[in-house]
């Protein structure tokens, strides 16, 4: 029985010594697997005009769309995995049969796009040649977030990425985000990644520059469960508060000054994945 316990005690010091020792977090899954997506993503934005010392007017909008898709990873090549991905359904919140951005969700259903995953979780659309086709923005614009070498559980690691402006075509929000490595499961098998950081505003090549008085800024914030023994991320919150200033246009002459106006836009976005048995 004391032998017993003993073997039972060297074992739970051997794994937490082997917890505490870098881990190299990889997006790498295995050749064959399909891997089926939930991608659930709501856009809230306010707006507020102030006068007076006031709130004088206030309008806000609400969208969500959520996508089904299956992903299989097909061949292993230098710059990451070559993996099929195809969407099953796409539902948007709320539905206008008739509005553009819906009928560009509609087409995304079916079809079938290449995309190449790197092990550091940036992904790359390889074979959709329209630029402003839904699944790139969807699929095709996750930068990489993980480290390149090992870390221990505790150490943190920045990243700066990219992410496209919901509300405000042509420009890019540039993002400063510190990753850390919160915790493993009991046999390693899961990392827990917890992640907050700022946002500003910046303008890509060839688009006009912002306007005097237009202003943004933001934070966010998440977490990433990744699942070590199937090389993908298996569930990925996120949140993101943006904040606008967009000054009045210049009185007519003879005119009042219009008031600014604050603009506030949330992005929630939940991802969830499994491998298809």
């Amino acid at each position: 029985m004391r032998a017993g316990r003993i073997v039972l005690f060297a074992v739970c010091c051997f794994a937490q010594v082997a917890l505490s020792q870098p881990v190299l977090l990889q997006i790498r899954p295995h050749i064959g697997d399909t891997l089926r997506m939930h991608l659930s993503q709501s856009v809230e934005m306010t707006g507020t005009t102030r006068g007076g010392g006031r709130d004088s007017a206030t309008s806000s909008m609400t969208t969500s769309i959520e996508v089904f898709t299956r992903a299989i990873a097909h061949q292993w090549t230098s710059g990451g995995t070559l993996m099929q991905s195809i969407t099953d359904s796409v539902a948007m919140t709320p539905a206008s049969a008739g509005s553009l951005a819906d009928l560009k969700r509609r087409a995304m259903t079916g079809k079938r796009v290449w995309v190449r995953v790197s092990t550091d979780g940036a992904m790359e659309i390889v074979d959709d040649d329209d630029p402003n086709s839904e699944l790139r923005h969807v699929f095709g614009e996750m930068p990489a977030m993980l480290a390149r070498e090992p870390v221990a559980v505790g150490a943190s690691w920045t990243r700066e990425m990219q992410i496209p402006l919901s509300g405000d075509p042509g420009t890019m929000g540039q993002v400063r985000a510190t990753f850390r490595l919160d915790s493993l499961s009991r046999n390693g098998d899961l990392a827990f990644i917890s992640m907050h950081g700022t946002m500003s505003r910046m303008n890509l090549p060839g688009a006009p520059p912002a306007g005097a008085g237009y202003a943004t800024s933001g934070t966010l914030s998440g977490t990433i469960q990744i699942d070590r023994r199937l090389g993908w991320i298996t569930d990925s919150r996120s949140s993101i508060i943006v904040r606008s200033t967009i000054a009045a246009a210049p009185p007519q002459k003879g005119g009042p000054q219009g008031a600014p106006m604050q603009v506030r836009t949330k992005i929630t976005q939940w991802i969830r994945a499994m491998r298809t048995r």
